[in-house]
């Protein structure tokens, strides 16, 4: 089993399913996607810059986002979980490319 498989099978297993969405274009529209991921709450000491009480740290699987054809990687503006994205940073196992570490808000 690839690491790619390896983080897939984690967050199925300890995580829980959560709609990734992105607004096409200016409508009120949306495109959507589910993926498994795991939540947590950013802890008071990684209360720095920009990220504030409440937010959250949200790790979800590319291999969800790429059998459901999502158009790249998480990006401001989308809805995960609810909550607003205010930033994506991709998750690697050495080269490969396994999944984002997503900083939600609301």
């Amino acid at each position: 089993m690839s690491a790619y498989d390896r983080f897939a099978a984690s967050l199925r297993r300890a995580g829980r399913q959560m709609a990734l969405k992105r607004r096409v274009g200016t409508t009120n529209a949306f495109t959507e996607c589910t993926v498994y991921g795991k939540a947590r709450f950013y802890q008071p000491t990684e209360l720095v810059g920009l990220v504030k009480q409440g937010d959250r740290r949200i790790r979800i699987s590319q291999a969800d986002i790429a059998a459901a054809g999502w158009p790249g990687p998480p990006k401001v503006a989308d809805l995960l979980d609810g909550g607003a994205v205010q930033g994506a940073e991709a998750l690697y196992e050495a080269e490969t490319l396994v999944g984002f570490v997503v900083w939600v808000r609301g």
